[in-house]
Order: structure tokens, then sequence, then C-alpha cells
């Protein structure tokens, strides 16, 4: 009697510190890399790396998670994408993320509907990477006065149709400001909060802004960030981005509880693995991980 009632008392213990062990991973922030950072470095030519074979290097420059940008998919069935999830697993990396592009506002309705079909394919691959996020461009209708309007209901429209798959999957929508109908963190907060804020959020890009307003935009969306774009493109001799201030960035992520990915995205010219370091001791510098 005593042994059996041990034997539950343990498998009970058991259950709670492997919920909490997952709880803990479900909730902590780690260093990430983009590989469109290293994007002169990716491709088919000699020397340059793919999806699988970048794996080492992601390890090697000291990263726990890579976000991969679909312009280096050489295919989007289950085999490739497992083979891709297996070399991060490999090299003790998370896929963070799928970085997507398109263009969910388009006036072409029929182009429309193919892009939100592209994505649900795209949604798929996601869930065979095992990626926490996905990001989905908006683009945009063409007409500057209209992608406040039009072009976010036609996105609020396309995501409610991307949700129920993307809820199956347990994957995270994101929409990074990146010109068109995410011009403007209140266009994008509208999108957010007109489909649900608990599955679509922002992919925070630190540097995609006008200069007047940066800071203020990124405090708009910090609270919603599922994924970010920890931006660089050069630095000062003490090591602080050239442009932006890094620390006060991330402590808008700090003070609105984030987690997930704080993902480098390098766009300097030069040698690309050094900004890649740069950046990273940058963004450890404030916020240790």
């Amino acid at each position: 009697m005593w042994r059996q009632i041990i034997l539950v008392m343990a498998m009970l213990m058991c259950t709670v510190l492997m919920t909490q062990s997952s709880t803990l991973g479900a909730k902590r922030v780690y260093i990430c890399c983009e590989t469109y950072s290293i994007r002169n470095l990716m491709g088919d030519g000699p020397g340059k790396y793919d999806m699988i074979t970048v794996m080492p290097l992601m390890k090697e420059l000291g990263m726990k998670g890579v976000a991969l940008n679909d312009m280096w998919m050489k295919s989007y069935d289950k085999d490739y994408c497992l083979k891709i999830k297996q070399a991060a697993k490999q090299n003790g990396l998370v896929i963070a993320g799928l970085i997507c592009g398109g263009n969910l506002a388009t006036d072409d309705e029929e182009a429309r509907k193919r892009q939100i079909e592209t994505n649900k394919m795209k949604l798929q691959a996601a869930h065979y990477l095992g990626a926490k996020i996905v990001r989905f461009d908006l683009g945009s209708t063409g007409d500057e006065s209209r992608d406040g309007t039009d072009g976010v209901q036609r996105c609020i429209a396309a995501f409610k149709e991307l949700l129920p798959l993307a809820k199956k999957f347990g994957i995270k929508l994101t929409i990074e400001n990146h010109g068109g109908v995410s011009k403007k963190a209140d266009y994008i907060l509208e999108v957010i909060k007109g489909t649900d804020p608990k599955w679509v959020g922002s992919c925070l890009d630190f540097k995609n802004w006008p200069a007047d307003i940066l800071y203020e935009e990124n405090a708009k969306l910090a609270p919603y960030a599922y994924h970010t774009h920890a931006k660089a493109h050069s630095f000062k001799p003490d090591g602080e981005e050239s442009s932006i201030e890094f620390g006060r960035i991330l402590k808008m992520l700090k003070d609105a509880n984030y987690r997930g990915a704080i993902s480098i995205e390098f766009e300097g010219g030069g040698d690309q693995i050094e900004g890649v370091k740069k950046t990273r001791d940058l963004i450890l510098k404030y916020w240790p991980m």
C-alpha cells in the first residue's frame, strides 16, 4: 500500500517538474541570429552556406537559435524541413522562426488569394521545422494613402484565414515594421488587435522607422512582440551601434516582459560574421543570457 502511495507521489512530482521545465523553456529569452545577417555567405556557390550547413557556424558564433529567411529555402517539403531541424538540433539550436515575404494588402484579389495559400504552405513548413514564429510581410496596396485603410482591413482578413492553421501548429504569426501597411506602429496594432493578440504580434525591428519617431514606435510595439530583429549597421569605437541606443530598446522589451529570441540582423557592409559578433556582444552587454 505504502509503496503504491510513494510511487504515485513520485509520478506526480515528476509531472510537476516536467511542467515547470517546459514552462521555463517557453518563457526564456535567448540569443539568436537571422540567416539574412550573413546574406553574402548564403547560397549555392562554392564556399556558400545553405540552411543545413549554416548550423555549425551559428553554434560557433554562440547562438542558441536561428531564424531562417525563406529566400534560401530550397524546398518546403517535409523531408527537407526535417533535415534542417535535425541539423539545428545537432548543434544545440532551436529554429526561432521562418521569415517570409509576400503581399497580403495588394489590390489584385487573385494575387492576394494566392499569397494566402502560399502562406498556409509555409506555415506547414514552419511546423515541420519546429519554428516558434512565422513572419509574414503585410505588403502594400500600392497607394500609401490607402495602406492604413484598405490595406489594414485586407491584412486583418488574411490573418484571420491563417489563424486556424497557426493555432493548430502552435505557431505565432508576427508582423515586422517593414514598409507599406507595416510602416506605422498604429497600423500594425490595428492588425494585431483586429485578429487575436494571443497569436498575432510584432516582429520588432529595432531600426525600420524614421529616426525622429524610432523610439516612440518601438515602445508601442514592444508589449506585443513575439520576435525581434536586433538590427545593426555599424559600430562606434566603444562597441555601441552608430545610430541607435540598443540598451534603450532592449530595456523596452525587458519592461514589457518579453520572452523569445533576441535575434541579430546585421545589415552593414564588410565582414558580416564580424558584424554578427559585434551585435551579439552589444546585446549581451545589456541583456546577459
